[in-house]
């Protein structure tokens, strides 16, 4: 109910948004995109579904409520835009992924909570239609790019480690968890290989093998392997790194690859991990299945490295990281660009008279160290600019190493300053911690000066309890020592075990990081997860096996009436197009039809009755009796004619054509009469077993509900 009373002004503020700053970032990220506008966004009626809500129990501090969101969005969205002259519409938008919702820390007085952070934690799945033009003549490639222009601005927004933190008490000391967020620890990955791979190019002139490479994500991170030709059986041998903001709960994906040039690319295998397994071991060494193909298996190494504040050990890990690569990192470099004063007014030509008049600048400033570079956001007219953005660098000798930055005006596109700092200034500050302003050289201004708060940490296997303690000790807010609203128990605190406290600190908010992640697959402890699941009302989410496919078949008390699964929809009828809208959003508990492995491959055919010549027809959700579509469906109806209607959803079994495997799996047939057009409903309905001979059941009544 609250989502369905605030979701207009979400639209509007996401419209806002989108014309105003995303549209720019999307003609500037991409060479193709440069002529990219949005002419038209409207977000629909439908309002995102919350599936379930987990509360975190465990590995929290006393003083702040994590919260794990499942967010499905299956919209009935209107958005036109224009690229390269051409018109295009995206129609049937749906994104689902996991939101983290962070409130910290807890106070005894309003609001409760100092602040909140929000952010997926993983990239959500996306998946849309074109339409129009682009529709039309299918151009190759094209609904590629604009997937990818999508993942890529929802990731810079609010995929780890970028996210969206919003303060609710400015003058709270302990704000500085919120600001200063400690990731959990840096990843190693190493992709050794892959045997038994598909052999993707068979055919006329084709080799019968095939080109591999590997793509591994987390978050907002994306790397890939080189190719190697000819071949099911690549050795890649390829060394990554990533930082890791949310060990429990984020995850390693890695996709298996066939390049095919003047074409797209074919996938040969999926395979994911949560971090958590390797960050729990330390090391492994695991040869996985990749799923959603017959064969093949992917070879991976990871090892787990903290984060320690003890500059002693720094040549000790220095020696060992040459043993294995030079290339590998022995540091981590966090950046707090918090603000800059004193910048100099810039001399600017009045248009009209052509007269010169000095006005404030309008700054941002370009940091860099080593191959990785990040740039701010831009502070328009003010001389008193305040980011407070977070950037995080990989180093691999602080020795040696200097963190460079420069002051830039936008507008003018001059450079109003610079500095530099050798990061051996760090080794010998307490804590590695640095926080004060920096003058500024080459600049206009004398007294222009620059706020940083710089905080290195060495990248070490070895966990020290003692460090991580005193790290937990720098963490914790300064309301436990000072002030009389603190919630925490310092001794609680204490009590926390080496492998809790290494996980404690939120992610960073940065602009955008260059480090290099991983995947691995493992089987997942079949053990409930850690807190509370809060299913929605009028369902009952099955527990998932931990096996790579559901093995298991649902209870019978959870098959609805007729044993057969239930099935949720969305329905509303929109006026303005005359269409009824359907969203199938999941079956739930379906009936095992494949004799090899006790699943199905289900997928929903529609009609609305009694016209049977315009069927729709859902994908096909591979290997489980648990699918979820949140796919969007419209009926050309007349609003007059709806209380006649009756939608009709036939649940079925992909087989082959000489296969014993079951075709039918149940059906719905809902009577529209009684169905309110003034707004959406979301309802279940149980699955019946007579494709012949189906009762049609009524949308339930405000007072059935």
């Amino acid at each position: 109910m609250i989502i369905d009373q605030v979701w207009p002004f979400i639209g509007d503020y996401v419209r806002d948004l989108l014309m105003t700053s995303i549209q720019e970032k999307i003609q500037t990220s991409h060479a193709q995109a440069a002529s990219f506008k949005f002419l038209k966004i409207d977000l629909g009626d439908i309002p995102p579904r919350i599936g379930s809500i987990k509360v975190n129990t465990k590995n929290v501090k006393r003083d702040e409520i994590y919260m794990d969101i499942d967010l499905m969005y299956g919209s009935d969205a209107d958005i036109e835009m224009r690229i390269k002259g051409m018109t295009m519409g995206i129609k049937d938008l749906h994104v689902r992924g996991e939101l983290r919702v962070i409130m910290r820390p807890l106070i005894s007085r309003m609001p409760l909570f100092g602040g909140i952070s929000v952010f997926f934690l993983n990239n959500p799945t996306l998946d849309f239609n074109l339409t129009g033009i682009a529709n039309a003549i299918d151009m190759p490639g094209l609904s590629d790019m604009v997937d990818t222009i999508i993942q890529e601005q929802i990731a810079a927004l609010m995929v780890l480690p970028n996210r969206i933190d919003v303060p609710m008490v400015q003058d709270l000391a302990s704000l500085a968890r919120l600001k200063y967020p400690l990731p959990d620890g840096v990843l190693r990955i190493h992709v050794v290989g892959a045997k038994e791979l598909i052999k993707a190019d068979v055919g006329l002139m084709k080799k019968g093998l095939s080109d591999p490479y590997a793509v591994v994500r987390m978050g907002a991170y994306k790397f890939k392997t080189h190719v190697i030709n000819n071949t099911i059986e690549p050795t890649w041998n390829s060394i990554f790194e990533t930082i890791v903001d949310a060990k429990d709960g984020q995850l390693l994906d890695i996709e298996v690859r066939d390049e095919d040039p003047g074409s797209k690319d074919d996938s040969i295998g999926t395979t994911s991990l949560p971090i958590s397994t390797a960050a729990e071991k330390g090391t492994e060494d695991t040869w996985l299945p990749l799923e959603d193909v017959k064969t093949g298996r992917i070879n991976l190494k990871l090892e787990w490295m903290y984060l320690s504040k003890n500059a002693l050990i720094l040549e000790k890990e220095m020696e060992l990281r040459n043993k294995l690569s030079n290339d590998l990192s022995c540091c981590l470099l966090m950046v707090n660009l918090d603000s800059a004063r004193e910048l100099p007014y810039i001399l600017r030509t009045k248009m009209l008279r052509a007269k010169k008049t000095m006005s404030e600048p309008s700054p941002y400033v370009k940091l860099s160290l080593g191959q990785s570079k990040f740039e701010s956001g831009i502070k328009a007219d003010t001389d008193e600019p305040r980011w407070e953005q977070n950037f995080r660098f990989l180093v691999h000798n602080p020795n040696l190493q200097t963190l460079e930055l420069e002051v830039w005006e936008s507008k003018s596109k001059t450079r109003i300053g610079n500095l530099k700092v050798p990061l051996k200034n760090l080794l010998v500050e307490p804590d590695l911690i640095v926080d004060k302003f920096y003058n500024l050289v080459n600049s206009p201004s004398p007294k222009a000066q620059v706020r940083m708060r710089l905080c290195l940490r060495v990248l070490t296997s070895e966990y020290s309890q003692a460090d991580i303690e005193e790290e937990e000790e720098e963490e914790t807010p300064v309301e436990t020592l000072e002030s009389k609203e603190s919630s925490v128990d310092p001794v609680a605190q204490q009590s926390a075990s080496p492998a809790d406290k290494t996980a404690k600190a939120g992610p960073a908010v940065v602009k955008k990081v260059e480090v290099v992640k991983v995947e691995k697959v493992n089987k997942v402890s079949s053990k409930l997860p850690e807190g509370q699941l809060i299913p929605p009302m009028d369902s009952s989410t099955p527990i998932k096996d931990s096996d790579v496919r559901q093995r298991k078949s649902p209870s019978s008390n959870q098959g609805g009436l007729y044993g057969r699964g239930r099935i949720q929809i969305t329905l509303r009828y929109s006026t303005q197009r005359q269409n009824l809208v359907a969203v199938v959003h999941k079956c739930v508990n379906l009936i095992p039809c494949d004799t090899d492995d006790n699943l199905a491959d289900p997928y929903i055919k529609m009609y609305l009755l009694p016209d049977k010549s315009n069927k729709k027809k859902t994908t096909i959700i591979k290997n489980t009796l648990n699918p979820v579509w949140d796919e969007t469906f419209e009926f050309p109806v007349k609003q007059a004619d709806l209380s006649s209607k009756t939608l009709e959803f036939s649940i079925k079994n992909d087989t082959s054509f000489y296969t014993s495997n079951k075709k039918f799996i149940g059906i719905a047939q809902i009577e529209l009469g009684n169905m309110d057009q003034t707004k959406a409903a979301t309802h279940w309905f149980d699955l019946q077993p007579d494709e012949d001979d189906c009762k049609p059941v009524s949308l339930p009544s405000e007072t059935d509900l």
